[in-house]
This record gives structure tokens, sequence and C-alpha cells, in this order.
């Protein structure tokens, strides 16, 4: 029977910004952007959640939600990352077999490394105090046969939580709690499932309706501790995406291509980082009065290229707008990912000179050293006042 870790950095960027400036602990903190600007909250602190505020709120309703005493902060991604990346190196000294699923979030399958410690209760409370130790971060941990129980697990004491869920005891531990803990039950679903009746997951488990829907026989799956199904239904993202909420409401074709550009850009920096290339592109409009409506396409062969991600993008935004429209939201989304080696052939080895392709990687290097704004591509000169830490919401 496997064992496996869910490990989630509790506010993750707004921990951060507190071990960096301890002076901000205590206070409402809200990351994503300045107090006055448009956009959304990227991340709050416990303090602003006790006001009701709450990841992907606009940034004015946080605002008036809040004391006058609050911080807001735009936020540094590069930074975040760097701490990411110390908080994974540090768990491969636990274990080596973990899938981190996003920047602050992680499986481990630990089964093969308990004869180490007394219980994996022991473990996981090492991991914790070492990574409030050398990192200043609080972590919750949820314990559990398989990946979904181990999620709930990880959510239900948030923050600084430890919950293990015994083997055999899966149904036990589920019963009782609200259905929409699920992953996976969201606001489109929830509706449904409370129309018949369902409040908790015991609820689901004992309608007709279990065995007759794909979500019904995936509870029925985490509940009697069929890890491998569960192992596949929560696989990891496969998308970057990267999007801007103009600081004003603009019709101005010049900045919205600009902008297109520069998203591009950031997704295929990612891209290139990982070794790896997207087959699918998406944009996403929000228009003035709050709509938001998405275009995708597939490409005849994957890229890293921000040329071709761009050129695309372009295209499917031109045919979402005309003339009348006023937009306040831009995005570009890449999917079908595949690493070099998984039978795509590197676009710019095809259709580009290879020194241009030499020439996005040095790019890429020189910007990673000296920031965005050392040197980028002409048609990004209208976004020239934008900084590293630009307020963008990872996807």
């Amino acid at each position: 029977m496997q064992t496996i870790f869910l490990l989630d950095i509790d506010c993750f960027f707004a921990s951060v910004e507190m071990v960096l400036r301890p002076e901000l602990r205590g206070r409402p903190l809200c990351v994503g952007g300045n107090r006055g600007e448009r956009g959304i909250v990227s991340c709050p602190n416990y303090e602003a959640r006790a006001y009701g505020v709450r990841t992907a709120m606009p940034l004015r309703t946080a605002e008036r939600l809040l004391p006058r005493d609050a911080v807001f902060l735009r936020g540094n991604h590069r930074l975040y990352g760097e701490y990411s990346d110390r908080v994974m190196t540090m768990l491969e000294e636990f274990t080596p077999d973990i899938e981190q699923v996003s920047v602050d979030e992680a499986y481990m399958d630990v089964t093969g490394c308990l004869h180490f410690w007394k219980s994996p209760h022991h473990m996981a409370a090492a991991m914790k105090e070492r990574l409030r130790r050398e990192c200043g971060l609080s972590v919750s941990i949820g314990i559990a046969s398989n990946k979904v129980c181990a999620k709930i697990a990880a959510g239900l004491k948030k923050p600084d939580g430890l919950v293990c869920v015994p083997h055999g005891t899966e149904r036990a531990f589920l019963t009782p709690l609200p259905v929409e803990t699920v992953p996976g039950v969201g606001t489109k679903t929830l509706p449904k499932l409370r129309a018949r009746g369902i409040i908790t997951i015991g609820d689901a488990l004992t309608s007709a309706w279990a065995e007759e829907s794909s979500l019904g026989r995936y509870l029925l799956a985490v509940v009697e501790g069929r890890h491998e199904t569960v192992m596949h239904y929560d696989r990891a993202e496969q998308s970057i995406s990267r999007d801007t909420t103009f600081s004003t409401d603009t019709a101005d074709t010049g900045l919205i291509t600009a902008m297109l550009y520069y998203l591009a850009e950031r997704c295929c920096k990612t891209l290139r980082k990982r070794g790896q290339h997207a087959a699918t592109v998406t944009v996403k409009v929000r228009f003035a009065d709050c709509t938001t409506i998405q275009k995708q396409t597939t490409l005849g062969v994957p890229t890293a290229n921000e040329e071709e991600i761009f050129g695309v993008a372009r295209q499917l935004v031109h045919t979402l707008l005309s003339p009348q429209h006023v937009i306040r939201l831009v995005g570009v989304k890449v999917s079908r990912l595949s690493s070099t080696g998984e039978g795509s052939q590197m676009n710019l080895g095809i259709v580009l000179p290879e020194r241009l392709g030499n020439l996005y990687h040095r790019l890429d290097a020189l910007q990673e050293k000296h920031g965005y704004r050392c040197i980028h591509w002409g048609i990004t000169h209208p976004l020239q006042h934008i900084r590293e830490s630009q307020e963008e919401r990872h996807g």
C-alpha cells in the first residue's frame, strides 16, 4: 500500500513577503497589485482572509473590505520561484519521488522511505520543521493512501496543518465531509449535486447517481483506496498561461498587440526553460463589462517560439474584437505540452536559422540575470513601463 504526502505551502506569495519583511506579520496583506490598481488578488494572507478577501478577488473589492493599514504589493514571481526551488530541493532529501504540481504544492510517494522514520507523522513533522527553520515557511501536509485523500487532508487544518488518514480509513474520513472538498467539484458541479440532495461525500456514495456518473465512480474509487485510478485522474497540469489586466480599459490595438507579444514571450520563456514545446494556443479576452471569452487553435508542429505563438494569438484575438470593443484583460495560454525527444521537432530548427534559436536562449539568459527591461523586442516598446513584478497571474 502506498503512502502519499501532499505538501502545500501556506499563503505562499504572502508568506515569502513576510519572511523578507517581518514588519508585515500580523497585518492584512494582499499580493497581486498596489493599492488603487486594477487587477486581482494573487494571494491574501490569513489576516486578509479574515476580512473575506479571497484569491482572484478584484483588488478594489479587497480594498473596500480591508482596513486602512492593509498592505498591497505587486509581488515578485522570480523571487517566489527561487523559494519554490529551495523547498523542492529540500524535499528531495526526504524522498526522490516528488511530483510538483504548482509553485507551492507537491505530491510525494514516501512508501520506500518510511523505514527510516518511526511513522509517516514523524516524517511529515520533520519536513515541516526543516522548512520552517531554513526557509521561514509554514506548510500543511496531508497523508493518505492516494493523492485525492492526501490533498483533502492537507486542506482541513490550514495553516500549519498535519492530517493523517490511516490506510483502510478512507471511507470513514471522507463520508462526513462536504462534497465541495473533493478536487474537481467546482461552482458548476456543486449546484447540480445540491439539487439531488447531495451535501456530503457520504450522500454521494449512497446515491444511485454514484454508479451512473463519472464523478460518482471517481468518488467510489477514492474511498475504496483504489489509488491507481486516482493517480491517473489527478495528473499534473499541462499548460502555461499568462494574463494581464490593463490599468485602464483600452481599445488601443497597438497596446493590445504589444501585450499579446509580451505574454506569448513569457509563456515561451517558461517552455524553453522546461525544455518543452506547445501544440495548442488559447487566448482570453475580458471586456469592459467583465464578459470573458476564449478561443483556441492547435498548431501543425509544436513550438517554443514566441513569433509563432504570438502570430496565432494575434489572429485569434482579431476574430474576437471589433473597433468598438474595449477590453480590460488579455491572456495567452499554451497547452498540449511535450518535451524535446517526445516526437516533436523544435520548430525553430525547421523554419528559422539555427542562430535565431540560439538568440532566444541568449536573450532568456540576459533577462534572467539583469531583468526583463535590460533588452526587449521593439514590438513591446509601448510596454516600457512594465517591470518584472508586473501584475500577472500564473495558470
